[in-house]
């Protein structure tokens, strides 16, 4: 396995191999399936990881049909290699972003995607933000498999990256790679029309803290906890 390889070029070269027999010969069932195509929208939606779906932008870039980026996306998603994030439907009087976000299931193929063959390369690269989201979604899903899972968007700037509501509570989670998280004033405008029961940053520390009421910095470890105290 990619985690137990020897070295960072071996795990590399694992995930690389792993990419290439997807795509050769795990997804040839799929009849009018190109492994090229389908390899060149994978590398795109990595670029993408965590961002809003545009369909028609991508089957652009790639010279084919709405439909095809559609259908690939959707046996993507079947395959668990995709993770698609619904907007958030509310009552409130608001004009929401209604395309879903988009994230890759598996950090170690999406680092491979992108070509970054090291921690050092990850760190400094302009979608490590979004590996984050994307391990923190990862997380969450594991814990919490019965829990809706939904993204906010509004067309004022509210902002939040997910709202995971289990038996009828609310979480707001925000996911920041730093150790000294800001938080945007859209995020908080988020919080205003959402009203949830609790709100939370999560971040890379082992340790969290109250940042204010109703709203914590917690590290992964302490996401179990996540739909505790929230009466």
């Amino acid at each position: 396995m990619s985690a137990l390889a020897a070295s960072n070029q071996d795990s590399f070269e694992w995930r690389e191999n792993f990419i290439a027999t997807f795509l050769e010969r795990d997804l040839l069932q799929w009849a009018g399936f190109n492994p090229a195509t389908m390899r060149r929208l994978w590398q795109m939606l990595a670029h993408l990881n965590g961002q809003t779906a545009n369909y028609s932008r991508l089957a652009s870039a790639l010279g084919v049909s709405a439909t095809m980026v559609r259908n690939y996306v959707d046996l993507l998603a079947s395959t668990f290699m995709l993770d698609i994030i619904p907007p958030h439907h509310s009552n409130l009087r608001k004009r929401l972003v209604k395309a879903p976000k988009v994230y890759l299931n598996d950090t170690g193929i999406t680092a491979a995607l992108l070509d970054l063959h090291n921690f050092e390369s990850l760190i400094g690269h302009p979608g490590f933000g979004a590996l984050w989201e994307q391990a923190v979604l990862a997380n969450i899903r594991a814990l919490f498999p019965r829990a809706n899972i939904t993204h906010y968007r509004s067309s004022h700037g509210a902002e939040a990256d997910f709202i995971v509501s289990l038996e009828r509570r609310t979480c707001v989670v925000e996911c920041k790679a730093s150790l000294s998280p800001t938080l945007s004033r859209g995020f908080f405008n988020a919080l205003d029309d959402i009203r949830p029961s609790r709100a939370t940053v999560v971040i890379p520390a082992t340790q969290g803290w109250p940042m204010q009421a109703g709203l914590d910095c917690v590290g992964m470890d302490e996401l179990p906890a996540l739909f505790e105290q929230t009466e």
